[in-house]
C-alpha cells in the first residue's frame, strides 16, 4: 500500500515512469523544497523524490526514546565516518528541518569574501575563498525565506547583523528564565546579546497550532506542527500547486550521456523494486554527503576540470558546547530556552567588524538542555547518571566556530561497504585545522566568562562531533578548475544538473545554514523557472 502524505496518496513507480516531467529533484530539505516551490509557481511539472517518509504528528514526536534513543526515523543506510564509525541520519520528508532547532541567521556580508579578507600567500591552496556571488544578491531571497518560513526575530539587535530589506515578520517571544539569565549575564559581561531568529510558529499564524513553549523542540519533530518545518511550510503549498512528492524512495544513480542527465535510476525503499524516471531538469538537494555521494555513483567523477573536486572542501563547523552548573534551579517552568544568540565574537578579538589578516571565531548561542533519557543513553557510567540527575541545575552554551575549506576533507564512496539497496556507501574523511580548533577554544572561554557571570560553578567544554552542519562538498564559483558548480549552481559541463543544498557553499560562516541554503535555492529556482516559465509567468518573477 502506498504511504500516505498529508496531500493524499503517494506515487508508484507506475505512474511515474515514462512521465513528461519539466524537473526532478532529489530531497526535500531546504534547497529540494524551495526550488520545488519556485517551479511549481512557474507552472511546471515537478517531482521531488525523498528518502525518508512523513513524520507521524503522533505521542511518538515527542517521546526521547523513540526519537533520540530508539531513533525511529534513521536511515538504513550508513555513512562512513572518522575513526572508522558507521552514522546513520534521520530521513524524513522536509529534511532536517522536521528536527533542527530552527535557528534562522544571514551570514555576515564580509563571510562572501573571506578569501580577499583572510588567505595567507604561499599556501598550497587558500584556506577561505570568496564566493561567486555577495550578499546583495542573497538579500531579497533571504527575506523571502523568512517570510515562507515564518521567523520570529528582532531585527537591529545583532550588532553584526548585515543589511535588511525589511523586519522579521514575526516578533520574537519574551525570554524564558534560563534564557533570561544568560542573556543578562552576557550584557553584564559588556556584550550585546539578542533573539535568536526561530522558524517557530509562536503566535498560532497561518491558522496553525501556537507553540506552547515546550522542551521536546530541538532535535525533535513537532507534535502540534508548530515548528515551521519545510514539512508543514513551504511543500503543502508547493504541493497544491502540483508538486508530486514520492516518499521512501532511493536516487540510486543518475543517468548520464552525451553531457547531459537523462533519467534518474529509483529505488523503492520499502520494495527494493527499480524504475527510471526523466525529465528536461535535474537538481540535487540530497545534503553536503549524500549529494557527492550520488555524484560520484553517477560517474560525474570523471568530469575532465571539476570531477576530481566532487565532495572535498566538506565542512561542518568546529561547535562544541560548555556546560555550566549552578546551585540553583535554572529552569523552574520547564519551557523552551534556545533563545539567546552572541555574536560579539563572530570576528574573533575585532568584534563584529572584520579586519583583514585577522581571526575569525564564531558565535555563541543558548542551547536546549537535553532529556535527561537522553543523556543518560549517551555517556558511559557514572557519568551519564550523573549527568541526568543535575540537568535541572545546568545551563548550556553552543559554540560555533568557522572552518576552513579544506581539499583533504572529503566525501568519497567506501571501496567494500554497501547498504541494504546494493549501493556505495558514502565515506568522510574530515579532520578540523589548528585555526578551527583554536577558535573553538577561543569561544569556549567567552561562554565560560558568560556562564560564570551566570551564577555556573562548574563549566565543562564538549565538542560536538556532528555533520549536522555539512557543506561545501561541491562548491560554486567561477572556474571550472576550482569549483563544482557555476554560481547559478549548474554542475560546469552538466548544463541540466544543477546541486542546492549545503554542497554549493565556498565557505562555512558561523552560523546555522539552514536560511542561506533556503535563500539561495530560491535564488536558483526562480532562474530555473524563469528560464521554462511562459512568458506571462516570467514577467511575473521580475
Amino acid at each position: 500500500m502506498a504511504e500516505a502524505g498529508p496531500r493524499g496518496p503517494a506515487a508508484s513507480p507506475a505512474n511515474l515512469d515514462g512521465e513528461p516531467w519539466d524537473a526532478v529533484l532529489i530531497g526535500s530539505g531546504f534547497g529540494g523544497s524551495m526550488v520545488a516551490l519556485q517551479l511549481a509557481r512557474a507552472g511546471q511539472r515537478v517531482l521531488l523524490l525523498e528518502r525518508g517518509r512523513w513524520v507521524g504528528r503522533d505521542d511518538s514526536a515527542w517521546d526521547t526514546r523513540a526519537i533520540l534513543v530508539d531513533r525511529k526515523y534513521r536511515s538504513a543506510t550508513p555513512v562512513a565516518v572518522p575513526g572508522g564509525g558507521r552514522a546513520y541520519p534521520d530521513e524524513l520528508v522536509g529534511g532536517n528541518s522536521v528536527v533542527y532547532g530552527a535557528a534562522s541567521l544571514r551570514l555576515r556580508e564580509a563571510d562572501f569574501t573571506m578569501g580577499s579578507l583572510l588567505s595567507k600567500p604561499g599556501r598550497r591552496e587558500p584556506a577561505f575563498v570568496d564566493w561567486p556571488i555577495r550578499y546583495a544578491d542573497l538579500e531579497p531571497f533571504y527575506g523571502e525565506a523568512e517570510r515562507l518560513l515564518g521567523v520570529a526575530g528582532v531585527a537591529g539587535q545583532d550588532p553584526g547583523e548585515p543589511p535588511r530589506g525589511g523586519d522579521y515578520p514575526h516578533p520574537a517571544p519574551p525570554y524564558s528564565a534560563p534564557a533570561r539569565s544568560l542573556a543578562d549575564a552576557a550584557t553584564a559581561c559588556g556584550l550585546h546579546p539578542f533573539p535568536i531568529p526561530l522558524a517557530i510558529n509562536f503566535g498560532g499564524h497561518g491558522g496553525r497550532a501556537r507553540c506552547i513553549q515546550c522542551l521536546t523542540c530541538d532535535l525533535f519533530p513537532c507534535k502540534i506542527g508548530a515548528k515551521n518545518d519545510l514539512a508543514v511550510t513551504v511543500l503543502p503549498d508547493a504541493m497544491r500547486l502540483g508538486v508530486v512528492v514520492r516518499p521512501r524512495t532511493i536516487a540510486e544513480r543518475l543517468l548520464v550521456e552525451g553531457g547531459r542527465v537523462t533519467g534518474v535510476a529509483c529505488v523503492d525503499a520499502d520494495t527494493h523494486a527499480r524504475f527510471t524516471v526523466r525529465a528536461d531538469a535535474y537538481v540535487v538537494s540530497a545534503g553536503a554527503i549524500a549529494s557527492p555521494a550520488l555524484l560520484l555513483r553517477s560517474g560525474l567523477g570523471a568530469l575532465k576540470h571539476n570531477g576530481r573536486l566532487i565532495g572535498r572542501h566538506l565542512m561542518r563547523h568546529c561547535s562544541g558546547v560548555v556546560i555550566g552548573m549552578t546551585g540553583r534551579r535554572t529552569n523552574p517552568e520547564q519551557r523552551f530556552h534556545k533563545q539567546v544568540a552572541i555574536t560579539d565574537f563572530y570576528f574573533g578579538p575585532a568584534g563584529t567588524r572584520p579586519q583583514a589578516g585577522g581571526d575569525w571565531w564564531g558565535m555563541i548561542q543558548a542551547l536546549q538542555v537535553p532529556p535527561a533519557e537522553y543523556v543518560r543513553s549517551q555517556a558511559p557510567f557514572p557519568i551519564g547518571l550523573i549527568g541526568a540527575a543535575t540537568l535541572g541545575r545546568q545551563l548550556f552554551a553552543l559554540c560555533i566556530a568557522h572552518d576552513e575549506p579544506n581539499p583533504d576533507n572529503r566525501v568519497t564512496l567506501h571501496p567494500r561497504l554497501r547498504d541494504p539497496y546494493g549501493l556505495e556507501v558514502a565515506q568522510v574523511f574530515h579532520r578540523y585545522s589548528a585555526r578551527d580548533r583554536r577558535a573553538r577554544r577561543a569561544l569556549y572561554r567567552e561562554a565560560s566568562q558568560v556562564l560564570r557571570q551566570a551564577g555556573a560553578w562548574l563549566r565543562l567544554p564538549k565538542p560536538i562531533p556532528t555533520f549536522s552542519h555539512a557543506v561545501g562538498s561541491c562548491r560554486m564559483g567561477v572556474d571550472p578548475d576550482q569549483a563544482v558548480l557555476d554560481p547559478w549552481c549548474q554542475v560546469f559541463g552538466v548544463p541540466n544538473l544543477s546541486v542546492v543544498d549545503g554542497s554549493f557553499m565556498p565557505t562555512s560562516g558561523a552560523v546555522n545554514p539552514s536560511l542561506t541554503i533556503a535563500a539561495n535555492a530560491l535564488r536558483v529556482g526562480a532562474r530555473l523557472a524563469g528560464a521554462r516559465a511562459p512568458a506571462a509567468a516570467q514577467s511575473a518573477l521580475r
